[in-house]
């Protein structure tokens, strides 16, 4: 038998970058998140993810949850399959002392085919919470994310301002930087996925962000 995790890894140090020939012009197949706040912006994803599951659209990918216990000094974190409802822990309990890394790398493997499966299965739109350190590095949910792209599945994703760089080096024209606001975000996506449906695009939806 294989490791998969061994394979995760290796797909992920050749993950490839993507580029504006997988987007249509000015439009973008990639819906980008930012927000200086993680937490509001993990909020902000899964209150958009649940108004269009409302809706009927078959989505895949995973959202966090970022619950807080009494006596401690960071939360705890979550990931929720979006397509299969399972959910598991990412963050590592060391105690309130402990410095450095404390997420649970063991789970990403699960992430990884959770996200995998549901480019598999064609579903209407894939759903990342980040884009963060260890996609910027090559590793992480990044080859994932290539695979999404490669099979024109229309993506909202998560990035940090401090990531930003980084992420758009690797999707480059595709990424359209949205508006950090549920309806914005949600009209982007059905736009994106009845575009993919159907060929076509809705213009004058509010859900791009616009330089000044």
């Amino acid at each position: 038998m294989t490791d998969p995790e061994k394979e995760t890894t290796e797909r992920h140090q050749h993950a490839p970058r993507m580029s504006a020939e997988h987007a249509e012009p000015g439009v973008g197949q990639i819906g980008l998140i930012t927000h200086e706040d993680g937490l509001v912006r993990d909020l902000l994803i899964a209150e958009c993810a649940a108004a269009l599951a409302a809706l009927g659209y078959r989505l895949g990918g995973v959202v966090q949850s970022n619950p807080h216990r009494e006596g401690r000094r960071r939360c705890d974190m979550y990931v929720k399959d979006l397509l299969g409802g399972d959910e598991v822990k990412i963050s590592l309990d060391r105690g309130n002392e402990a410095r450095g890394c404390r997420l649970d790398q063991d789970a990403f493997a699960r992430i990884d085919a959770w996200i995998e499966r549901a480019v598999l299965e064609h579903v209407d739109l894939v759903v990342i919470n980040k884009f963060g350190k260890e996609e910027a590095q090559g590793r992480g949910l990044r080859s994932v994310i290539a695979e999404a792209l490669i099979a024109e599945i229309p993506l909202i994703i998560g990035v940090s301002e401090h990531n930003l760089d980084d992420f758009l080096a690797f999707a480059g024209e595709s990424a359209i930087r949205m508006k950090p606001d549920v309806e914005a975000i949600t009209a982007w996506c059905r736009n994106a996925i009845e575009r993919r449906a159907h060929g076509r695009c809705e213009p004058g939806l509010p859900s791009v962000e616009r330089e000044a």
